[in-house]
């Protein structure tokens, strides 16, 4: 079978020719050369008879053969030196030539003018190369870059001819190297991608998918195995190259936490070995939106950077690495247009797969790009994947920090206005504590302040006042919680506390009694420590209301705080500052929901702030005591006529 022998930077790569064959730039070919002096149609090799004949399509910079340009069509016999831009190639046909090995390359000359605009004019030639057939596919063993011949940068793209009798490596659906179905083919079935490293590389070459690029799919790449480090010194320099770089980016960014810097090093670092000109981070956000989080430019300048959403969008949704060498090209078929305006000629994007406690799902998107054509290599694209991947652990187990430490905030935050048990229950998800206000039907506000507070803050020091508080206030607070009250405030030396928000329970006006009553006792305990001292004592009143309002999570979006809003909490204030020292002062709604328990005395009715009429009031003095009946003795129930 005759074949076209392309000399590329990898070294010699063979392709078996068919009857028609179409070379040029554009991804269509049926031999792509991803060449920047190629124009897109180039020329046509294809078999009349029994011989080939190339036909140069009118390219700009023509087509050579044996160093003689080609005018209209050429026959073709083996061992022709063919010169398309920058490639180089030798037609090979060993059943014509009965040769056992090909004539050796000679030092091709430079094959006719090279434009100066578009083609890097002056500077190193950094196209690079990859085949469909998988990697050294059509290559002998050990094949090397003949003496003399200067590699080049062609990009080489073709897809193996089916068997007639069954499809194999290389077949149309098929991925490089016999690594199996390519998505879309009619025997596919959907492969999980891995974030990890590549090995067998997919890359889609069916025409009705070529529209995306190069698409490299993953499957986990392990290093090479000890027994075969002597015989394969490529890969141990590739299974080097990624652990000297894996070390260089563990290095700079383990101990960043601020995840801003964190991905700044990251985009820092690739750049150290990447050729791009721009570099992106995307993170998506909670509603899944990728945001862009941080960029740099070779040149150092802050002008923005604009991206493709088709590839972005195609990378997120395909969980798929992707590869172009000519974005306009690669995407005619849907927003090429973008490509141009923004200047996107070869690019890597790359996902960052969340490899931890996400579920493998995509947290955002590498993108690198150039306005070179054929600026990064497959090994390029290795090297970026597997970077993305330590990347990838490196943003999550900051997000992760990130997480935990506003947990910690957020359960001290929850045990300062809750009780320990019911803090512990928010935060373990057993109940809900939502943003925002919502409707109690029932809650009982609870207000108590020191009485003569404003003349013994004129006769003690500031420091003397806070130690008393914070004294005072631990006891308090300590009483509420036991009783499963959630502390609203302090307001000066006013505490606010509610029973029946967040959390419900049947006797909420109850617990509040309770606790109001051994409050007193706790204070009576707190003012004999202080009398001892020779301090003053302290005296407080209460006031507490039951009845519907409004609770939630109040405030601006940098600031929130729980509290309740609704006229309830405006009558306990108020009842609060009718109460004389040593009073529990309670509404004729709270009194309801007491039944005979507390032994009370009504009051006077009370004249407050905001009502129109006195209020009736009633004062607890003590809880009664409750009578144990014996389980053996019967109580008969008294008869009409007894």
């Amino acid at each position: 079978m005759a074949r076209l022998i392309l000399q590329t930077a990898e070294g010699t790569q063979a392709i078996d020719l068919r009857p028609v064959n179409s070379l040029g730039r554009h991804p269509n070919n049926s031999i792509q050369l991803l060449d920047k002096i190629v124009s897109k149609e180039h020329c046509i090799i294809e078999l009349r008879g029994d011989h080939y004949v190339l036909r140069d399509l009118g390219s700009l910079n023509g087509t050579f053969i044996n160093n003689e340009r080609v005018r209209g069509e050429q026959g073709l016999k083996h061992g022709d030196e063919i010169a398309l831009g920058s490639t180089r190639g030798r037609f090979d046909d060993p059943q014509a030539a009965q040769v056992a090995q090909p004539p050796p390359w000679p030092q091709p000359a430079a094959p006719g003018p090279v434009p100066a605009q578009g083609v890097g004019a002056g500077q190193p030639q950094q196209g690079y190369p990859y085949a469909s057939q998988g990697q050294g596919a059509g290559r002998p063993a050990g094949a090397q870059s003949p003496p003399g011949y200067p590699p080049s940068p062609p990009h080489v793209s073709a897809p193996a001819p089916p068997s007639p009798q069954q499809p194999g490596p290389g077949a149309p659906g098929y991925g490089p190297g016999g690594t199996g179905p390519l998505p879309g083919s009619p025997t596919n079935t959907p492969s999980r991608l891995h974030p990890g490293h590549i090995y067998g590389t997919r890359i889609d070459v069916q025409e009705q998918a070529r529209q995306i690029g190069t698409q490299i799919a993953a499957v986990d790449k392990g290093f090479l195995a000890f027994e075969r480090l002597s015989g394969d010194q490529a890969q141990l320099r590739a299974d080097y190259e990624r652990l000297r770089l894996s070390h260089e980016l563990s290095r700079e960014i383990a101990a960043e936490r601020d995840t801003t810097r964190l991905l700044e090093k990251i985009l820092a670092s690739i750049f150290k070995f990447i050729r791009a000109d721009r570099g992106v981070i995307f993170l998506r956000d909670e509603g899944g939106e990728l945001l862009p989080r941080a960029m740099q430019r070779r040149d150092g300048t802050t002008t923005p950077i604009s991206v493709s959403s088709t590839i972005l969008d195609h990378v997120v949704a395909e969980r798929a690495a992707v590869l172009t060498h000519d974005a306009a090209m690669d995407f005619a078929a849907s927003k090429g247009k973008s490509m141009i305006l923004n200047r996107i000629s070869s690019a890597i994007v790359v996902p960052l797969v969340a490899p931890l406690q996400h579920n493998n799902e995509v947290l955002g998107v590498l993108w690198l790009d150039s306005e070179m054509l054929a600026q990064f290599q497959p090994k390029d694209l290795e090297l970026v994947t597997s970077i993305a991947y330590q990347a990838s652990m490196f943003i999550e187990v900051n997000i992760l920090g990130k997480k935990i430490e506003n947990e910690i905030v957020s359960r001290e935050r929850l045990r300062r206005l809750l009780s320990p048990n019911v803090a512990e229950q928010v935060i373990n998800g057993q109940l809900e504590v939502k943003q925002g206000g919502q409707r109690v039907n029932e809650c009982t506000v609870f207000n108590s302040d020191i009485r003569g507070f404003t003349n013994m803050s004129e006769n003690a020091s500031p420091e003397e006042l806070v130690e008393m508080l914070n004294e005072y206030f631990e006891e308090m607070v300590d009483t509420i919680f036991k009783y499963e009250g959630t502390l609203d405030k302090f307001m000066g030396d006013g505490i606010m506390a509610l029973w029946g928000a967040p959390v419900q329970h049947p006797d909420d006006a109850l617990r509040s009694i309770q606790c109001a009553l051994e409050m007193g006792e706790v204070l009576g305990k707190f003012n004999r420590r202080r009398l001892e001292q020779s301090r003053s004592a302290l005296a407080i009143g209460i006031g507490v209301h039951t009845g519907p309002l409004v609770a939630g999570y109040i405030g601006s979006s940098k600031a929130l705080s729980y509290t309740v809003i609704g006229d309830v909490a405006n009558t306990s204030a108020r009842l609060c500052s009718v109460a004389l020292p040593g009073q529990i002062v309670i509404s004729e709604n709270t009194y309801a929901k007491l039944g005979a328990r507390f032994e009370t005395q009504e009051l006077p009715p009370a004249k407050v702030k905001g009502k129109e009429r006195p209020l009736r009031v009633f004062n607890v003095i003590r809880e009664r005591p409750m009578a144990q009946v014996p389980g053996n003795v019967y109580v008969s129930e008294p008869t009409a006529a007894g």
